[in-house]
């Protein structure tokens, strides 16, 4: 865990696999953000279209941009995900993204955090992608959060990409997933004192 053990809040970075402009998911992690008890601080990370595709090459000499997303990932005691489903997987800004962090072997940023992914996509709401890297961030040494269930169908007609909502029940199934997250750090913190 990071920070001050006294300290009684935690750190959220949170990101959305999507680029579009309106996309519900960037709407969904800001639903979050905005729906979150107190206890959690939420830091949106919009510039991962700026992360160079992954390359072992660069380790070596790594570039500013994924050292300085590695860096803000090691930071955080929770990572909170809009996940798009693209063709029954992740986009590609997501997929580099989380290929960053889980380099390099051993010493990857993506470990020992509390993790939430919530999907809004077409007529399936992004089930498949969830199925698909969930248990991988599990493996990583994980705790993943995915209850109560998050993947809402049409969900471009259902929510704004600045977070609002006139559907109460996906505002009520994003609090209680906070809830659980904010639960899940509790449990982890107080498990290592």
């Amino acid at each position: 865990m990071t920070g001050d053990p006294k300290d009684d809040h935690f750190h959220v970075v949170a990101f959305s696999g999507s680029l579009g402009s309106s996309s519900s998911n960037t709407g969904l992690v800001r639903m979050a953000a905005r729906l979150a008890p107190t206890r959690l601080r939420f830091e949106f990370v919009d510039w991962l279209r700026d992360l160079p595709y992954y390359d072992p090459d660069l380790e070596a000499d790594l570039p500013a941009v994924p050292t300085k997303w590695r860096s803000t990932i090691r930071a955080a005691d929770a990572v909170v995900i809009g996940m798009p489903e693209y063709n029954f997987g992740p986009p590609g800004l997501a997929k580099n993204a989380i290929d960053w962090l889980t380099r390099p072997t051993g010493n990857h940023a993506l470990s020992g955090k509390v993790v939430s992914m919530m999907t809004s996509g077409g007529k399936g709401g992004g089930t498949r992608v969830q199925a698909g890297l969930g248990p991988i961030i599990g493996y990583l040494g994980n705790v993943v959060v995915d209850e109560p269930a998050i993947n809402i169908p049409f969900g471009a007609e259902r929510i704004a990409v600045d977070g609002t909502t006139t559907d109460l029940e996906i505002e009520a199934l994003v609090a209680l997933r906070m809830e659980a997250v904010l639960a899940a750090l509790v449990a982890q913190r107080s498990s290592v004192r």
